[in-house]
């Protein structure tokens, strides 16, 4: 992320601003700091494409309804990682509806907010893999087969995000996942992802970006080279949730 302030707690529950580690701290290849490593792209642009690695084809772009069964494949490999299979409870459906991709009404008629953003990282598909790449997108859509991606591109990560507001700071950017696929790690791509979303976060007028990470998550390096501060180091903040059964007996 270029100049933003981000704000790390290091013993994270997972369901709240889970970060893949292991990909960002071995992904630090260098990206290059011009205009070919995460390029100034419009506001009008911005729903297509927010940066690009111009040299193998590599574009962050905003998530599209298409794409949401292959970002329910990645929140299950996110679990798998953090060894917590069974946490992921949310179907395609869910993503449709609070993702705002169902073009729902509120009661005025106006479009309701969707409740978060989603981002995918997208590269060429490889030649190799196109016939297995089909039979597993055909099997995996199912809404808007019509409008499927072409089968020369894939997704490599997603990160999903939404907006929480501080009382000292005002607007800022909750960043809930980001994740890259093991097989392509290494790449720099983790940085690109990472500061799409600070492009993301500036463009919008947030005062900063909170994430939660494991305590055992490797990519503490990675994180402070972005601009990171760990605040349970340095101002012994810690992460509280109240779940659902508690908000239940509090009810009761």
């Amino acid at each position: 992320m270029a100049v933003v302030s981000c704000a790390v707690q290091s013993c994270a529950v997972r369901r709240n601003g889970r970060i893949w580690g292991a990909e960002l701290e071995r992904d630090h290849t260098p990206v290059r700091e011009t205009s070919d490593c995460c390029a100034p792209v419009s506001k009008t642009h911005l729903p297509q494409a927010m940066a690009t690695r111009q040299d193998n084809g590599v574009i962050v772009r905003r998530t599209q309804k298409e794409d949401l069964p292959e970002v329910i494949g990645m929140i299950q490999e996110l679990a798998d990682f953090e060894k917590m299979p069974d946490g992921p409870q949310l179907t395609v459906d869910d993503l449709i509806r609070d993702g705002g991709f169902d073009e729902r009404r509120s009661a005025d008629g106006r479009a309701a907010p969707p409740v978060f953003h989603s981002f995918v990282l997208e590269a060429p598909a490889d030649p190799d893999d196109c016939p297995a790449n089909q039979e597993r997108l055909t099997s995996m859509r199912s809404v808007d087969p019509a409008n499927a991606r072409p089968l020369t591109r894939k997704l490599i990560g997603y990160a999903i995000c939404y907006y929480a507001y501080s009382t000292w700071q005002g607007k800022s950017l909750a960043l809930e996942d980001i994740y890259i696929r093991p097989a392509y790690r290494g790449n720099g791509y983790g940085e690109l992802f990472f500061r799409a979303l600070a492009k993301h976060a500036q463009d919008t007028n947030c005062s900063r970006i909170d994430f939660h990470v494991l305590s055992w998550n490797p990519a503490t390096k990675f994180y402070h080279r972005m601009g990171a501060v760990d605040l349970t180091e340095t101002e012994a903040w810690h992460f509280y949730r109240v779940p659902k059964d508690a908000i239940g007996r509090l009810n009761a």
